[in-house]
């Protein structure tokens, strides 16, 4: 690999794990919303896109030990966050717009999102390594 290259790839790793650790809070206040039995109507799939097309834009030239301690910060924050949700909330469910509108509960939008999508992006960086 070229030093270019290097870096480029790199650099693609460290946006995921970037992109990971930033979008935590906001996944985790989605669960809430939910299990405060209030739909979620406001976030689209078209909103998604621009919403990492800019982070991605804006995040470009951060270091890896910035991204590596705003990854340990909101891992921590979300694991306490996911930790403080009752039964009752984890059950509650609501419209939510990430799903078409289909009644979901907060334990779904917690495992679809903040868990499922760490691990859709780690995939991603195991594909990128050939492991």
């Amino acid at each position: 690999m070229e030093g270019w290259q290097y870096r480029a790839f790199f650099s693609f790793i460290r946006l995921h794990y970037r992109h990971v650790a930033s979008v935590y809070p906001i996944e985790i206040d989605l669960a809430r919303t939910i299990a405060s039995g209030k739909a979620v109507t406001h976030v689209t799939w078209e909103i998604v896109a621009e919403l990492n097309a800019r982070h991605a834009h804006d995040q470009a030239g951060i270091t890896k030990a910035a991204t590596l301690e705003l990854l340990r910060r909101n891992s921590r924050e979300a694991a306490a966050a996911v930790r403080a949700f009752t039964d009752d909330e984890l059950d509650r469910a609501a419209s939510f717009s990430l799903s078409f509108g289909a009644p979901v509960t907060a334990q779904f939008v917690i495992e679809d999102h903040a868990l499922r999508h760490s691990w859709h992006h780690l995939a991603r960086i195991r594909a990128a390594l050939g492991r």
